[in-house]
């Protein structure tokens, strides 16, 4: 009986060991792989990111300029380009093309209670050095907002639409997806 139970703790505790240094191992497998830089083709070192423009008509140029600022300001914290203000080796060319805005709830006396704020750009990655488009893509994104205080409510929705759109090209760029 004693020899039973010696023999099931020994197999508890190398089963315990085992599942504990399978984890570490994955941990420190998992710590090694970098989700960005991977698919920046090597020639490419430098980015210049344009000027962002405005075609929405929405008419507020707050809205490029600091989509324009959150681009650079990610892509300096992701460090997989140098940024150039002059040339880069390949370039990032952003345009917001829309932003539009739907009824999204009602209420029962047939108000509007919320509104969705839509943002839509239009972005290109251009290769410089062998002067060919990489990619053109279009990147999307919203945020609901209340109409009791619709100006301020419409602005603070764009505003946190802006890093999301901004991270999403950012990705775009470094990862190919």
């Amino acid at each position: 009986m004693m020899e039973m139970l010696r023999k099931k703790y020994i197999k508890a505790g190398f089963c315990f060991y085992f599942y504990v240094s399978i984890f570490i191992f994955s941990f420190f497998l998992s710590a090694c792989y970098s989700f960005t830089g991977g698919s920046i083709p090597p020639h490419l070192k430098t980015l210049k990111i344009e000027s962002v423009t405005d075609k929405s008509g929405f008419g507020n140029p707050e809205y490029r300029v600091d989509l324009e600022t959150e681009l650079l300001a990610k892509f300096r914290k992701d460090n997989s380009f140098e940024i150039s203000d002059d040339f880069g080796d390949a370039k990032l060319i952003v345009a917001i093309s829309s932003i539009n805005e739907v009824t999204q709830t009602i209420s029962s006396g047939e108000l509007e209670t919320e509104k969705k704020i839509t943002v839509t750009t239009d972005v290109e990655y251009y290769d410089n050095i062998n002067q060919k488009q990489i990619w053109k893509k279009t990147f999307s994104n919203y945020a609901l907002f209340d109409v009791n205080n619709a100006l301020t409510a419409r602005n603070e929705a764009v505003k946190a639409i802006i890093p999301q759109i901004a991270e999403d090209i950012m990705l775009a760029v470094v990862s190919g997806w």
